[in-house]
């Protein structure tokens, strides 16, 4: 047994290439994802902590940039102007957007053809842009960044004309702990694989990142200005949704439920173990030993599948086959509900995702399938066919009770401290005008949940069986309503709970969505194809702005160890 692989290791590995097969089926979509030029992917950007993206590296400017400020190299429409910083900041935004896109690729094998150890203008190779034309890798990081300025400038402007100049309690209180979290990252010693770096003021290290003209004071002006375009975007897309004919949505789903429906089912896995060969053992002899543990493995789930005659069944053989097993929860560990076609397809198997889609698969149907490089087999029970479920709005402030490095549990005294801080915090928004904006904003400030910390702990259109055991049963909980508030603990901590509301069924909310933003991306292509928002931009400022960018840059990745071929 020394030589084989353990349940949890071998779990790791098929999951890991499962995941790398989804992405690389996912590959196309990825970058249309990732690089085509949609308004609605900047606007509701927000902020690019740079920063912490590239790292931090020793490097002290002895001058503060107001002039730079000040100073216009271009402009968007008539009174958009853009100053020599805002163009350093969205050019570091754009570049590091880029160079996430180009790891995802080579975390996949896969060659972007951009050398990240070269200036972009020192590329050989070159890309096209978005009507085919083949262009140098200089030019696309230009006109992407000029593109993402004149989305940002063009309805920045149209959102102040149609009113929205002020932020939320909420939306304060998040740029202000973007800004204090770049502030800690400054004060770090450390940098994420352990060597030592320099302290530095906030500005010494907005700076290096963002630009030798960038303070935290125009770091604010532009996030807030990027806060009232995202609320800008969020009205108007609202405001297709509620548009759209119900006849209409109705249309849509019906002709294509297999894309909205979800379904429920009971799995159990079977991985077979990767031997290596003992100490004298001959090439034939593992092969054998390696057939009759592939051979036990299949025939464990044979027998689990002839013994499944229903769900209580498949309960009963899954516990049996754990008994040795501290704490196995055969009800959670085999269920899977509210899963969709096409995350079955890329997460499991194509094949499972058609037969759980099939019209002849009904509830109780079962059926044994087999991975496709044959390592696993999956034995399914159909608990209930494809079918409709409501979705609902959650704000939730987490107080984690696991280290977020090693994932071990707290100390019991650290625990009884988190619910402490828990109650603390409901007491403390309890004592406020108990709004959804209130609880937001305390979100932002408190929870220990990096995922929705940016939103104030806002989770929206949620899928039951998304959460948590413990979270999804509160939150789908049939008395829930509007303004709820409740602490939920689960193997995550203790999450002090918000119920936002409930949002109609899944397809009803996913395609008003779908045809928003469709029509958005319309309306935003018309608006920026229009004389209102032409660009025009100063040559040999633009390339003075550049180059200055492109040294940081390429300094700051010198610094750490990112600096390789794609």
């Amino acid at each position: 047994m020394a030589n084989e692989k353990s349940k949890a290791e071998q779990y790791r590995d098929e999951r890991k290439a499962r995941i790398a097969e989804a992405a690389k089926k996912n590959a196309k979509n990825m970058e249309k994802k990732n690089t085509a030029k949609k308004a609605a992917s900047k606007i509701i950007s927000i902020v690019l902590a740079a920063a912490i993206a590239l790292g931090a590296v020793a490097l002290v400017f002895n001058y503060y940039g107001t002039f730079e400020r000040t100073i216009s190299i271009g402009g968007v429409g008539e009174d958009q102007k853009v100053s020599m910083a805002e163009y350093e900041y969205y050019y570091m935004q754009t570049y590091s957007q880029f160079l996430n896109l180009i790891s995802q690729y080579s975390s996949m094998g896969m060659d972007y053809g951009f050398d990240t150890s070269l200036r972009p203008s020192e590329q050989t190779t070159t890309t096209k842009d978005a009507d085919g034309n083949e262009i140098s890798w200089e030019e696309y990081l230009r006109d992407a960044t000029i593109d993402n300025i004149k989305t940002q400038k063009a309805y920045y402007n149209e959102a102040i004309k149609a009113g929205y100049t002020e932020l939320t309690e909420a939306e304060e209180a998040a740029i202000d702990e973007q800004i204090d979290q770049i502030r800690e990252a400054a004060k770090s010693t450390t940098t994420s694989d352990g060597s030592e770096k320099p302290k530095y003021s906030l500005n010494a290290y907005l700076r290096m990142n963002y630009g030798g003209f960038m303070n935290a004071r125009f770091l604010k002006k532009i996030m807030k200005m990027e806060t009232i375009t995202s609320k800008y975007y969020q009205a108007k897309i609202s405001e297709f949704e509620k548009g759209y004919d119900q006849a209409d949505i109705d249309k849509t789903y019906n002709e294509n439920k297999d894309t909205y429906d979800v379904v429920d089912f009971r799995y159990y896995e079977f991985a077979k173990a990767t031997l290596t060969a003992n100490d004298g053992e001959s090439d034939a002899a593992l092969e054998k030993r390696q057939a009759e543990s592939d051979a036990a493995v299949k025939k464990s789930a044979d027998d689990f599948l002839a013994a499944v005659t229903d769900e209580a069944s498949f309960i009963a053989k899954a516990q049996e086959l754990n008994k040795d097993t501290a704490d196995y929860d055969a009800d959670a560990s085999t269920k899977a509900v509210g899963q969709l076609k096409a995350d079955i397809s890329s997460n499991l198997s194509e094949d499972m995702a058609n037969w759980l889609y099939d019209d002849a698969t009904t509830a109780g149907s079962k059926k044994m399938f087999t991975m496709s490089d044959d390592s696993t087999y999956y034995v399914i029970l159909v608990t209930k066919a494809p079918h409709q479920v409501d979705t609902v709005s959650v704000r939730h402030i987490l107080f984690a009770t696991t280290d977020s490095e090693t994932g071990e549990a707290l100390s019991e005294d650290e625990i009884a401290q988190k619910k402490k801080d828990a109650e603390a915090a409901l007491a403390e928004w309890e004592k406020g005008d108990k709004t959804a904006d209130s609880f937001g904003a305390l979100a932002t400030e408190l929870t220990e949940d990096t995922g929705s910390q940016s939103t104030g702990g806002l989770y929206e259109n949620v899928l039951p069986g998304s959460m948590v055991a413990e979270f999804d049963a509160w939150i789908f909980d049939d008395a829930r309503v509007e303004g709820d508030t409740a602490i939920v603990e689960t193997d995550y901590g203790y999450h002090v709970m918000y119920f936002e509301s409930k949002d109609g069924t899944y397809y009803d909310v996913t395609i008003r969505a779908e045809k928003a933003s469709a029509d958005f991306e319309t309306e935003a292509a018309e608006l920026l194809a229009s004389d209102t928002y032409e660009v025009g931009f100063g040559p040999r400022r633009l390339e003075y702005a550049e180059n200055k960018m492109v040294d940081k840059i390429m300094m700051l990745l010198s610094q750490t160890s990112t600096s390789t071929s794609y």
